[in-house]
């Protein structure tokens, strides 16, 4: 069947589930014989996939599923290696994602201005708190995000955080309701799957 609304399915090498293409990480074998992640499903060559879940990436690692995809049954990739690759891929892509919201005017950054933001007529879609901010505020800007609903997500150090924005630090950042906003809560929520929560 071919259609407009059809979407390619495939197997998850880890935990055997089918699921829309879009959806889970492609593997491509490098001349060289490498597994490389190809995050972005560009690289060409055949493909193999996982969920975005460290235990799919280690289960297929550990059932050499790799080798039986690539029909290379001495084939081993290392599981940390692939698990390494894929977070810098996915954090390059939230990067990316954060870069374009400040470019386009769609964030608010400091923990003044988005408690602020947080308490208004229209809060922010996600907030991004500094992995090295200080408790209290931490507690306190997840705490008025959670009486909202908004997602928060602890990414970077301040001063890595603030660089993005184009500041000295900052402690927190919200990006605002969008399409941005969607595309990057979406990238965050894998790159949660993959390091774990924080």
């Amino acid at each position: 069947m071919s259609g407009a609304g059809h979407k390619a399915k495939r197997t998850c090498l880890g935990c055997r589930q089918i699921f829309d293409q879009e959806q889970l990480v492609r593997y491509v074998l490098s001349p060289g014989g490498e597994v490389l992640v190809d995050y972005r499903q560009k690289l060409p060559g055949r493909g193999a996939y996982t969920c975005f879940s460290d235990a799919c990436v280690r289960t297929a690692v550990k059932r050499q599923q790799f080798g039986r995809a690539f029909r290379l049954p001495a084939l081993a990739p290392s599981a940390d290696i692939l698990l390494d690759a894929l977070k810098v891929q996915l954090l390059e892509r939230i990067l990316g994602l954060v870069g374009m919201a400040r470019k386009s005017g769609n964030i608010v950054s400091g923990s003044s201005l988005v408690l602020t933001a947080l308490g208004g007529p229209a809060p922010p879609a996600l907030v991004l708190v500094a992995e090295d901010v200080s408790d209290g505020i931490g507690e306190k800007l997840r705490g008025k995000a959670a009486a909202v609903g908004v997602p928060c997500f602890r990414l970077l150090a301040k001063a890595d955080l603030g660089h993005q924005v184009g500041r000295d630090q900052r402690s927190v950042v919200a990006i605002n309701a969008g399409r941005l906003a969607e595309a990057l809560r979406e990238e965050l929520m894998r790159y949660r799957q993959i390091v774990g929560e924080s």
